[in-house]
């Protein structure tokens, strides 16, 4: 038998409130408990306005020594939370399973101990980017990787389809120590990328706007000259396709072949 808590992950998109979701907004009026990692001042006064039982879980990070132990900090305040109260809601920034590894981590352990758990989807800075440069993924596809991850591995690049790199503003910084980026790795990062797409391949830097009023960052740059911009833990880098993916003549024929079906036709 489950144990009566609830809990529900939820995020507060990009600007808060405008991009809080109805769902999220009632979650978080009727929890008994809210725990959140909301930086702004406003979203902080948006969330009293919805409820005023909050737990602020930013300072797990002046109480440990690690990010990872922060993180592990953040699941267990939340946890001892569901023990005592009936409806929990943790709030993250953004979306809550985006770049947030302590929202997975609480939902597992939650649902491990027999709890209730669930994630509500937010507004991410990838909603963002795709709406801010008129992008639509279903046309050409799209590959997405955080930058380290893919700096550091063997990835094969699709040059017919989008490329999106996220936080090269702290490319090199394995530990999460410095939360900069490590120039020798950002330089890496551009000979890997000319390697495959030439040296005058144009990237796009893009910062999502975070305040009401506030327009999006948007630079274009030639690869050659990506390491003469300034990086933000927002930044991130969208590189177009390089050629348009080859139509393949016989699946085309096959399709054009294929003949209704008897219960189709009959239709």
């Amino acid at each position: 038998m489950g144990n009566k808590g609830r809990l529900f992950v939820v995020g507060t998109g990009l600007i808060t409130p405008s991009h809080i979701t109805q769902e999220t907004k009632k979650r978080i009026e009727s929890a008994d408990q809210v725990y959140h990692l909301v930086p702004d001042p406003l979203g902080l006064t948006y969330l009293k306005s919805l409820n005023e039982n909050l737990t602020y879980l930013g300072d797990s990070y002046q109480l440990t020594a690690t990010r990872t132990q922060a993180y592990q900090l953040m699941v267990d305040r939340i946890l001892e939370g569901l023990n005592q109260y009936s409806t929990v809601v943790a709030v993250f920034y953004g979306h809550p399973g985006v770049f947030v590894s302590p929202s997975h981590e609480v939902i597992t352990q939650a649902r491990r101990r027999g709890y209730d758990a669930q994630m509500l989807p937010g507004i991410s800075a990838e909603d963002c980017l795709f709406a801010d440069l008129g992008i639509d993924p279903a046309s050409d596809g799209c590959q997405s990787y955080e930058a380290t991850h893919f700096l550091i591995h063997k990835i094969q690049i699709d040059l017919c389809a989008p490329l999106i790199l996220w936080q090269p503003g702290v490319i090199g910084d394995i530990d999460n120590a410095k939360l900069t980026a490590q120039p020798e790795a950002l330089k890496l990062l551009q000979k890997k990328l000319i390697d495959w797409y030439g040296s005058e391949h144009p990237v796009i830097k893009y910062e999502a706007a975070t305040l009401p009023l506030y327009d999006p960052l948007i630079e274009s740059k030639p690869l050659s000259k990506i390491h003469q911009w300034s990086l933000s833990q927002r930044s991130t880098f969208y590189i177009a396709a390089q050629q348009s993916a080859m139509l393949d003549d016989s699946v085309v024929q096959q399709l054009v072949n294929l003949k209704p079906s008897k219960e189709n036709s009959d239709v």
